[in-house]
């Protein structure tokens, strides 16, 4: 025990900047692991008070000193203290941007849905489908998981534009089977998207 007291001891007087540069120099984790130690409960605050949420702050924190650990052995940090605190700031930034932006897309699906017509006059879907890779795989995969009567309903109807009677002529279902098919297909993809869209908000 006293051997690995002996063994700290010298790290735990080291400054700050000591500990960036012998960190920086040897990539030995315990100068990292002393920043964190001393400067974690900093850290959290900071992002406690852009968050307003322990979770995210959580989160936040853990990608601050990952992003620590990769930048610090490049970075020319004259006050460690200062450099936490503008990465943490960074970090929190990101994170809000990124839930003010998937708020948004949430938002958007939530108005197409307000009407019923005109999501199966193709507006929604094609809306998100249209908006940017990420969102055109969302729906796509979404579309993926429909059984195959409404998923294929679903392509002619919103992809294709195809109207129900040239639904029906091609596939066989009657008009009517073609109008349940987009129906329920419309249904669970937007029971799908909401699902992904609150797991990319959170």
């Amino acid at each position: 025990m006293a051997l690995k007291i002996r063994n700290i001891e010298p790290i735990k007087s080291l400054s700050d900047e000591e500990l960036v540069e012998r960190f920086a120099k040897t990539k030995q984790q315990a100068y990292f692991e002393e920043l964190y130690n001393r400067y974690i409960h900093l850290a959290y605050g900071v992002c406690l008070k852009m968050m307003k949420n322990e979770a995210d702050s959580k989160d936040v924190v853990s990608d601050v000193f990952k992003t620590l650990f990769l930048k610090l052995p490049t970075a020319n940090v004259k006050s460690f203290k200062a450099y936490l605190y503008a990465v943490s700031r960074n970090e929190c930034i990101a994170k809000l941007r990124k839930r003010k932006s998937q708020s948004i897309k949430m938002g958007e699906w939530q108005k197409t849905e307000i009407s019923q017509n005109a999501f199966m006059e193709n507006e929604g879907l094609l809306a998100l489908s249209n908006d940017g890779p990420p969102m055109e795989k969302l729906v796509e995969d979404a579309v993926a998981e429909l059984g195959n009567e409404q998923r294929t309903c679903v392509r002619l109807f919103f992809y294709d534009n195809k109207s129900y009677k040239e639904i029906s002529s091609q596939t066989g279902f009657s008009e009517k089977q073609v109008k349940s098919y987009l129906q329920n297909g419309k249904r669970n993809l937007r029971i799908v998207l909401e699902k992904e869209m609150r797991k990319l908000s959170a």
